[in-house]
């Protein structure tokens, strides 16, 4: 089972504010890494013995000692089956079984993709002083990732912001004086249109944003964040 019920209620630490060592199994297929990364564990006092690490996540699946983790730190680009793809397997063979990843790859694709599949946590290999932080965060019910990890989450959304129709000058003007709750007189009025011209705009800026009413209208509008 993934975490105690102590962990749980109080967090990674002991109530004398040493960290609580947890069952944790590695899958990397770095030998070099892979012996620097369990080093690094043991002498932190964060794992009990032994740290089980599996080189792929073929023999970690065919390991039957997976069941007996409470976190598994994973690599993302292992041969064969990928890290995202064996958290993508993982959420629903084993659920409750926290996941941190900690990789050189850092492509938004796998960000992502790992944080859809269900990982609660993200690090880079060479933000390893994180890694002490990151399982406490973890195993208290809590997720993680590194502010190099945030600036591109926050970059990938800053840079690709949701589509919106392709309004004219025009149509986006009357757009936000509907918006505003206007009538089509009072918008014709204010634009020195006729009623008729301002209809035509109307119909087509419903349909443009896929909408029957005003309502669905001013929605559609905050929805899509078009102003």
């Amino acid at each position: 089972m993934a975490g105690s019920d102590a962990m749980k209620g109080e967090g990674a630490n002991s109530p004398s504010g040493i960290p609580t060592p947890c069952r944790i199994g590695v899958v990397e297929n770095d030998k070099v890494y892979i012996e620097y990364l369990l080093a690094e564990l043991q002498n932190g006092g964060r794992a009990t013995e032994p740290i089980y690490s599996w080189p792929s996540a073929e023999q970690f699946l065919h390991d039957e000692r997976r069941s007996e983790l409470d976190l598994l730190i994973l690599d993302i680009d292992l041969s064969g089956i990928s890290g995202v793809q064996l958290a993508g397997i993982l959420s629903l063979k084993q659920p409750d079984l926290p996941i941190l990843i900690l990789s050189n790859l850092t492509s938004d694709a796998a960000i992502f993709e790992a944080i859809k599949n269900g990982v609660k946590g993200y690090l880079l290999k060479s933000e390893l002083s994180d890694l002490s932080q990151a399982i406490d965060v973890v195993m208290a019910g809590g997720a993680m990732i590194t502010p190099t990890i945030a600036l591109r989450v926050m970059s990938t959304f800053q840079k690709n912001p949701t589509p919106g129709p392709e309004l004219t000058d025009r149509e986006r003007q009357i757009l936000e004086l509907m918006v505003r709750g206007k009538t089509i007189k009072s918008v014709a009025e204010f634009l020195l249109l006729s009623p008729h011209t301002v209809h035509d705009y109307v119909k087509r800026i419903y349909k443009k944003l896929e909408v029957h009413n005003r309502a669905e209208l001013v929605q559609k509008v905050q929805d899509l964040q078009l102003m």
